[in-house]
């Protein structure tokens, strides 16, 4: 029998949807704005685990709208975009979570090296800008794609122009809701406000690979090929994993010649920053390393590509060889499905622990003690964190046993956690590890021993429960 409509007592109250909606734009705002801060504060010390943290947490998004009960409506993904808009305005004014890249001064400015009649791939661009009173000064060449400096509206701050992509950006998959969500999130409107141009590329490639009322925009796929080395990348492993070698070669042929004019003007000096954006020592741009914006791509393919792949997967799962396995497990396509909520939440804990471990040290000093206590206080806040963004999965099929057990049981694990994970900090910083790869590492190896304990003895009822 299908289960009875909803009754107009049931549907939550303006006020109750707004306080659900609110409380999710906090939960992605909240870690990130954290994490930005912290990246003003200390550069030095926070680089690389602020970066790779604003990631994981964006990631987790879709998993705390679920947890806080939010309707899956078109009306959330409006509240998104108004606060984002609210809050871009906000940030470019004062400066709040801004500044996070020179992009927005640089990316408009190439242009005129082009119309000078200079090759912006090996001509530096120099000059100085004013950014909330700080003058700062920036030598550079350019290392996107050709057509990227064209895009842009003359006499129009280019943060601006960035956020009028990504609303546009929302816009176009608006009635998409898991797409939306992502794309929507706080992480995505702090890296519109600081004006970085990945944006426009994002958009034409929405436009590709979305499209419009559901009619993919060819033309777009291909004008990003000419804006930004990540959607080459992209598109050459889209068409490369799909087999399709006719779309591999056209990609190919068509990224080739954009940059054939540059490559004709002044040789084989251009592969570096047009091909490799310099990233490779041998181009001169020292090693390789993780800008927050690099995020901004893994959440895009994800709020793509991953609802279409769930679908494939349901399919073939649900039926012949593929579902006779599965039912050897014991498990349904729907716990199946629930694992990757629970590892991207896995993850972003132990970012949580990193963050926290890292601003300790900074704030204390780096002692022995004040290392491990570090490690302690980090992993606490990394338990509630896990805890509460998990509780649904974990205590489903719990069986009869009450929830005090479960949390008795829950605090000896982690305990014994702990306890592995201080060992290894203390072995590592002993044997010349830095203390950040100790913590990982022990991190990791702990929450895996947790996660096999809780699964094992506490977070699974001892015996099947009859069904219904």
């Amino acid at each position: 029998m299908a289960p009875a409509s909803p009754t107009a007592a049931e549907e939550p109250s303006t006020v109750a949807l707004l306080a659900r909606y609110s409380s999710a734009w906090l939960a992605g705002a909240v870690p990130a704005f954290a994490v930005v801060t912290a990246l003003w504060l200390y550069p030095n010390d926070f680089h690389g685990v602020g970066e790779v943290s604003l990631g994981a947490f964006a990631l987790m998004f879709p998993v705390a709208v679920r947890q806080l009960g939010v309707p899956r409506r078109t009306s959330f993904i409006d509240f998104l975009l108004g606060a984002g808009i609210a809050f871009c305005i906000l940030s470019i004014l004062t400066g709040a979570a801004n500044g996070l890249t020179d992009e927005p001064f640089t990316t408009p400015r190439y242009v005129q090296l082009l119309f000078a009649h200079q090759d912006p791939y090996t001509t530096s661009l120099v000059f100085s800008y004013v950014q909330y009173g700080q003058t700062l000064h920036s030598s550079t060449v350019y290392l996107y794609g050709p057509l990227l400096m064209f895009f842009q509206v003359p006499g129009l701050d280019y943060k601006w122009f960035a956020v009028g992509c990504w609303v546009l950006l929302v816009l176009l998959v608006r009635k998409r809701f898991d797409i939306a969500v992502m794309l929507a999130q706080p992480f995505v409107t702090i890296i519109a406000a600081s004006g970085y141009n990945d944006l426009v590329v994002l958009l034409f490639l929405t436009l590709g690979f979305v499209g419009y009322e559901g009619r993919r925009q060819k033309w777009a796929e291909w004008l990003t090929l000419g804006m930004k080395q990540f959607a080459n990348l992209f598109i050459l492993a889209y068409y490369l994993v799909r087999r399709d070698w006719k779309n591999l070669t056209i990609t190919a042929v068509v990224s080739a010649a954009f940059l054939l004019p540059f490559f004709l003007w002044s040789g084989p000096a251009i592969i570096c920053p047009a091909v490799l954006a310099d990233r490779l020592p041998s181009c001169g741009g020292g090693a390789p390393s993780y800008w927050q914006n690099y995020s901004l791509w893994v959440v895009w393919v994800v709020a793509i590509f991953y609802p279409s792949l769930l679908l494939a997967i349901r399919r073939r799962a649900t039926q012949g060889r593929p579902a006779e396995l599965l039912a050897r497990t014991g498990m349904t396509f729907d716990d199946l499905a629930r694992l990757p909520a629970f590892v991207v939440v896995g993850i972003s804990g132990v970012f949580v622990n990193l963050c926290v471990f890292t601003l300790v040290g900074v704030r204390l000093g780096h002692a022995e003690v004040i290392t491990l206590l570090a490690s302690a206080v980090a992993f606490g806040v990394a338990m509630l964190w896990n805890f509460a963004w998990n509780r649904s999965w974990a205590f489903r099929g719990r069986g009869d046993r009450s929830t005090a057990f479960h949390l008795a049981v829950y605090a000896v694990i982690q305990a014994v956690a702990l306890g592995l994970n201080l060992v290894v900090l203390a072995g590592g910083v002993a044997a010349g590890v830095s203390a950040l790869e100790s913590q990982l590492i022990g991190i990791v190896l702990g929450s895996a021993v947790a996660y096999v304990a809780n699964l094992r003895w506490n977070f699974r009822a001892t015996e099947p429960q009859p069904s219904a």
